[in-house]
Protein backbone atom coordinates (compact mmCIF):
# COMPACT_ATOMS: atom_id res chain seq x y z
CA UNK A 1 0.00 0.00 0.00
CA UNK A 2 1.53 3.18 -1.00
CA UNK A 3 1.78 6.02 2.08
CA UNK A 4 -1.06 8.20 -0.01
CA UNK A 5 -3.33 5.23 0.04
CA UNK A 6 -2.54 4.41 3.93
CA UNK A 7 -3.44 8.74 4.51
CA UNK A 8 -6.43 7.99 3.02
CA UNK A 9 -7.31 4.82 4.99
CA UNK A 10 -6.06 6.44 8.43
CA UNK A 11 -8.95 9.21 7.33
CA UNK A 12 -11.29 7.66 6.71
CA UNK A 13 -11.10 5.55 9.68
CA UNK A 14 -9.53 7.72 12.18
CA UNK A 15 -9.80 11.46 11.44
CA UNK A 16 -8.19 12.02 15.14
CA UNK A 17 -5.22 9.81 14.15
CA UNK A 18 -4.68 11.63 10.71
CA UNK A 19 -4.63 14.72 12.10
CA UNK A 20 -2.02 13.60 14.76
CA UNK A 21 0.26 12.19 11.87
CA UNK A 22 0.35 15.23 10.34
CA UNK A 23 0.77 17.39 12.98
CA UNK A 24 3.71 14.58 13.44
CA UNK A 25 5.13 14.57 10.12
CA UNK A 26 7.69 17.48 9.96
CA UNK A 27 9.30 15.62 13.06
CA UNK A 28 9.33 12.07 11.77
CA UNK A 29 10.63 13.58 8.53
CA UNK A 30 13.60 15.29 10.36
CA UNK A 31 14.43 12.02 12.58
CA UNK A 32 14.51 10.32 9.06
CA UNK A 33 16.52 12.80 7.16
CA UNK A 34 18.95 12.63 10.36
CA UNK A 35 19.43 9.00 11.05
CA UNK A 36 20.05 9.04 6.54
CA UNK A 37 22.93 11.18 7.38
CA UNK A 38 23.94 9.94 10.02
CA UNK A 39 24.54 6.79 8.17
CA UNK A 40 25.77 8.16 5.08
CA UNK A 41 28.77 9.51 7.00
CA UNK A 42 29.47 6.29 8.71
CA UNK A 43 28.59 7.83 11.81
CA UNK A 44 26.81 5.96 15.28
CA UNK A 45 25.10 7.63 17.68
CA UNK A 46 27.78 8.10 19.90
CA UNK A 47 29.87 10.07 17.15
CA UNK A 48 26.94 12.30 16.55
CA UNK A 49 26.71 12.94 19.89
CA UNK A 50 30.21 13.76 20.61
CA UNK A 51 30.17 16.08 17.64
CA UNK A 52 27.15 18.16 19.27
CA UNK A 53 28.83 18.06 22.92
CA UNK A 54 25.55 15.93 24.20
CA UNK A 55 25.54 12.23 25.52
CA UNK A 56 24.82 9.00 23.39
CA UNK A 57 21.31 8.29 25.23
CA UNK A 58 20.09 12.34 24.05
CA UNK A 59 20.72 11.43 20.35
CA UNK A 60 18.43 7.92 21.00
CA UNK A 61 15.76 9.81 22.02
CA UNK A 62 15.51 12.34 19.08
CA UNK A 63 15.93 9.17 16.98
CA UNK A 64 12.80 7.24 19.09
CA UNK A 65 10.98 10.25 17.74
CA UNK A 66 8.63 10.13 20.82
CA UNK A 67 10.23 13.40 21.80
CA UNK A 68 8.99 16.76 20.17
CA UNK A 69 12.58 18.58 18.57
CA UNK A 70 13.13 22.06 19.47
CA UNK A 71 14.36 23.97 16.96
CA UNK A 72 17.93 24.89 18.15
CA UNK A 73 17.97 20.88 18.86
CA UNK A 74 17.22 20.73 14.78
CA UNK A 75 20.21 23.43 14.61
CA UNK A 76 22.69 21.88 16.10
CA UNK A 77 22.53 18.46 14.01
CA UNK A 78 22.06 19.57 11.03
CA UNK A 79 24.91 21.96 11.74
CA UNK A 80 27.04 18.98 13.12
CA UNK A 81 26.19 16.56 10.17
CA UNK A 82 27.04 19.51 8.11
CA UNK A 83 23.44 19.38 6.70
CA UNK A 84 21.40 22.32 5.40
CA UNK A 85 17.95 23.44 7.38
CA UNK A 86 16.44 25.58 5.10
CA UNK A 87 12.72 27.67 5.19
CA UNK A 88 11.57 29.42 2.22
CA UNK A 89 15.00 28.55 0.24
CA UNK A 90 16.86 30.61 2.75
CA UNK A 91 19.63 28.31 5.12
CA UNK A 92 19.07 28.67 9.19
CA UNK A 93 22.34 26.77 10.01
CA UNK A 94 25.65 28.44 8.83
CA UNK A 95 28.09 26.05 7.92
CA UNK A 96 31.28 28.41 7.47
CA UNK A 97 32.99 25.92 9.94
CA UNK A 98 32.11 22.31 9.03
CA UNK A 99 31.78 19.99 11.95
CA UNK A 100 34.58 17.59 12.46
CA UNK A 101 34.04 13.98 14.05
CA UNK A 102 35.51 13.59 17.03
CA UNK A 103 36.87 10.35 18.01
CA UNK A 104 35.35 8.44 21.42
Amino acid sequence: MTAKRLDQQLMEEDPEAMAEYERTRPQHDFVLAMVEARNERGWTQRDLATAMGVSQPVIARLESGDHDVKLNTVGAVCKALGIEFTIGGRNLVPQDVPAKRRSA
